[in-house]
């Protein structure tokens, strides 16, 4: 069936009959030349368009309600209008879990708190031997593990300052801080992740500007954070891994 243009501005301006608009949205259906036509006169088209080139490749599946539940049209710009809201939706929406930040782990998370100490932050600590004793005994407590605190104490070059506990996501954090022979902060953390937890390699990084290395054992993940991120950790790490893995 031929459709002149004034057919088609009166179907895209929603001027035609429902017999002309069923007809035309049927012979679209089985001739591509038509719906490339009805493109060409569609001042809506370029809009259109431009949303579906800024859909990405692959995205979550969206289920939008159908635009005729409440949308009652024999066609033209409100037909057109509600396609491109729907399309739109499905951009915004696969942009949002495409470019969405990942949640950040505990391993993160101690990074950044760790760095926000300084010199200042540990000279003042209390590291009596009885606040000392307190402090591991509740960390112990909610770790439900042995800090060894003999082995943190005879760590080469490092004055243990503190030992406390924090919360990552319900599960308990223990953060021991240390000073090193310039006074600079350093901290090894142990978090209860439960049984079940995959064993982990170490793995060294940079995480907040601080040397990081991570690793995971029996349901524990352990973290020792230096003082920078050029900070040598190798000789720390051998006694620790060798203590906290075994």
């Amino acid at each position: 069936m031929k459709f002149s243009d004034e057919v088609l501005k009166a179907y895209l301006e929603g001027k035609a009959n429902e017999a002309e608009a069923q007809a035309i949205e049927a012979a679209v259906a089985a001739e591509p030349e038509l719906e490339a036509r009805l493109m060409e006169l569609d001042p809506f088209a370029p809009v259109v368009q431009a949303v579906f080139e800024h859909v990405p490749a692959e995205m979550p599946q969206v289920v939008l309600p159908d635009p005729n539940a409440e949308i009652k049209t024999s066609g033209g710009p409100l037909r057109l209008l509600a396609v491109a809201a729907s399309v739109a939706v499905i951009s915004v929406s696969a942009t949002y879990w495409v470019t969405r930040p990942q949640p950040m782990g505990w391993a993160e998370q101690a990074a950044i708190y760790q760095s926000l100490y300084a010199a200042d932050t540990i000279a003042g600590m209390d590291s009596s031997e009885q606040a000392l004793t307190t402090q591991f005994d509740q960390a112990e407590a909610q770790l439900g593990l042995s800090l060894r605190r003999d082995t943190l104490e005879a760590l080469p070059g490092m004055e243990l300052k503190r030992a406390q506990v924090l919360s990552f996501r319900g599960k308990p954090l223990v953060q021991v801080v240390f000073a090193n022979e310039q006074g600079q902060p350093f901290a090894f953390c142990v978090i209860r992740q439960g049984e079940g937890a995959p064993s982990k390699d170490l793995k060294e990084a940079v995480l907040s500007g601080l040397a990081t290395a991570t690793w995971s054992k029996d349901g524990y993940g352990y973290m020792l954070i230096g003082d920078s991120d050029q900070t040598d950790l190798e000789s720390k790490l051998d006694i620790l891994t060798a203590t906290f893995a075994s």
